[in-house]
């Protein structure tokens, strides 16, 4: 994108924001930000592309099936589609204030982040993970499934690799709670921090204004963009706030042998593992503007401290989405009725 006032020509390119976070003295936070909208969709795309090629011209190695499954993994975290979407809450928050213009650039990278919504949709991936192999041969009731391409194995191979994906097959992966609780106990101590300071603050002739997520929200609608308004409100305000909870529930649960209401706990785990990315949309919206609001000495824009840890918050509970085991939920279940009988 490009602004031109008074003379001054700012270009933003995708890489530009990342840079610039750089030079603001926050080298984690623009590691971050840069491997989920330039590095980690350059590779998912470059994978998915691999193996839907190999398939094509009939070529089925055994490890085409691990390539295939470091795809998947990199899907959740390759984040075109919702810098996208970041780029046009900020794009509607601007344009009525600057004159932007978007370039050749930023059509590519519309197109890209659709056909990233496309590629989500459309793949088949029981079709694709049938057709490299291998095939079961046989079933029976003690056998596990793989929970990555569906594999079943007999539960005396409990613990190896799938022959299909590579994937470590378990009944309920060891530590998963453990690890999922701790994952979700540092997103607590990051909360207040990323809802109280600011999350950005815009340099105005020389006067400071600091903008919250909440202030952000509040701008939005008194600007009568409700869409976008409702949009932040939920990305970066119930899903977070619903992930802590969740999580919380479920570690209680888990700990208390808990046997109720375990099909809404997998459900709702479900639901957050699927929605959880696009608590970035705030962090992207900054990210992307960044660079095009810096007029020396009338207007900048400078990362608040609030950034980095609203963007901790959103990248733990998603490992901690990764890691957790909703079976978990269910043994322990099974268990509390096993005493109660």
């Amino acid at each position: 994108m490009q602004v031109d006032v008074i003379g001054v020509t700012n270009r933003s390119l995708i890489v530009s924001g990342v840079i610039g976070i750089w030079l603001q003295h926050w080298p984690l936070l623009a590691i971050v930000i840069g491997l989920e909208i330039i590095l980690l969709p350059f590779l998912r795309f470059g994978l998915l592309s691999f193996v839907l090629g190999a398939l094509r011209l009939g070529y089925r190695p055994a490890w085409l099936g691990h390539i295939f499954r470091r795809a998947e993994r990199l899907d959740e975290w390759a984040m075109l589609d919702v810098f996208l979407i970041g780029g046009m809450v900020g794009y509607a928050r601007v344009a009525p204030f600057l004159p932007i213009h978007i370039k050749a650039g930023g059509y590519c990278v519309i197109a890209t982040a659709l056909l990233t919504l496309i590629t989500r949709a459309s793949l088949e991936r029981r079709e694709l993970w049938r057709a490299m192999g291998p095939h079961v041969t046989h079933a029976s009731t003690d056998m596990i499934g793989c929970t990555v391409c569906d594999f079943p194995v007999p539960t005396s191979q409990e613990g190896c690799p799938c022959p299909r994906c590579g994937a470590r097959i378990w009944h309920c992966r060891p530590f998963s709670t453990m690890r999922a609780m701790a994952l979700t106990i540092a997103a607590f101590i990051f909360y207040p921090v990323a809802y109280l300071y600011p999350m950005e603050y815009s340099d105005q002739l020389s006067t400071p204004h600091g903008y919250s997520i909440m202030t952000g929200v509040v701008k939005l609608a008194q600007a009568h963009l409700w869409f976008f308004a409702g949009l932040i409100f939920f990305a970066s305000v119930l899903i977070p706030f619903l992930k802590l909870f969740a999580f919380a529930w479920f570690g209680i649960s888990i700990h208390r042998h808990s046997a109720s209401r375990l099909r809404l706990k997998t459900r709702l785990y479900r639901l957050i593992d699927v929605i959880g990315r696009w608590s970035h949309i705030d962090v992207f919206t900054v990210s992307v503007f960044l660079p095009l609001m810096h007029l020396p000495g009338l207007l900048s824009t400078v990362v608040g401290r609030a950034m980095p840890a609203f963007l901790a918050v959103v990248v733990l509970t998603m490992f901690a989405s990764t890691v957790f085991d909703p079976r978990a939920l269910w043994l322990a279940g099974t268990l509390h009725n096993r005493r109660a009988l």
